[in-house]
């Protein structure tokens, strides 16, 4: 992967087509990783005038922390479904009148 010079002269990008991966390096500090650019918007990076402006309002957004890229598991998804089922029963079984085994009748439900 080859940096590449944008018209800032100052500011740095590489682009890796295959995984679409981006990598923008201001002076100053280490590279910004990004995920999935798709190909027109490093080209459009690299014709810009303005690569400050087109980087900050297009591609900063999507900007990826070291160590998150992992995908999330399935499992996790299903834990998180699971207990708040198990919430919405709590929920559901505590707001019912105890004294008639959750049931109401119909003269109660007229009443209000």
């Amino acid at each position: 992967m080859d940096w590449a010079a944008l018209k800032s002269k100052r500011v740095r990008a590489a682009y890796d087509a295959e995984t679409r991966d981006l990598h923008v390096k201001f002076p100053g500090s280490p590279p910004v990783n990004h995920a999935d650019i798709p190909p027109h918007v490093y080209q459009n990076l690299l014709e810009t005038d303005d690569p400050y402006f087109y980087y900050q309002y297009y591609i900063a957004p999507s900007r990826v922390s070291p160590g998150r890229r992992q995908s999330v598991s399935v499992a996790s998804y299903a834990v998180k479904l699971v207990l708040l089922l198990a919430a919405c029963s709590l929920l559901m079984a505590t707001g019912l009148d105890p004294d008639h085994g959750g049931v109401f009748e119909e003269s109660e439900l007229r009443s209000n």
